[in-house]
């Protein structure tokens, strides 16, 4: 049985849902990129940028891991997001993320060498879905949201 549950999470609204079209990550530690960042653009023009960086003493980096994958590979995740509970939405049209509880992410993680979630219970899977593919990131603490409004 699939143990696995996504919820819901919509720290911002700006985006248009399922309009989501383009992807750019960065990560690095330098004076021009510090930590990772996923910046998300909708077809309006409309763009979000995640901003993982805070420096994370347990695993002295900006986030524990990260992964990017084709949507058509995880589409293992339809079945969760049809058990989603969407009645968290602050607004239905508008583009979401998801945290996953008992995260196959998170429990390969924890097979390797060093620290896990066992010793940091705190930590998260986070996932951001786009037309093309999902990002999919484990943090021990939620990132900055910077909205980007098509115009300004």
């Amino acid at each position: 049985m699939d143990k696995r549950i996504l919820h819901v999470w919509q720290p911002v609204t700006c985006l248009e849902k399922a309009n989501v079209i383009f992807a750019k990550l960065t990560y690095g530690n330098s004076n021009e990129t510090n930590g990772l960042r996923l910046e998300l653009t909708d077809g309006a023009g409309n763009a979000v940028e995640i901003v993982y960086d805070q420096w994370s003493v347990t695993m002295v980096d900006y986030i524990w891991t990260f992964r990017h994958v084709n949507e058509i590979k995880r589409c293992d995740l339809n079945r969760l997001i049809d058990r989603a509970d969407f009645s968290v939405l602050n607004d239905s049209t508008a583009q979401h993320f998801y945290k996953m509880e008992n995260s196959d992410f998170l429990e390969w993680y924890d097979q390797l060498p060093w620290l896990g979630s066992g010793d940091v219970p705190h930590v998260e899977h986070h996932i951001y879905m786009y037309n093309d593919g999902v990002f999919e990131v484990i943090a021990d603490y939620e990132p900055k949201f910077i909205v980007k409004k098509a115009g300004s």
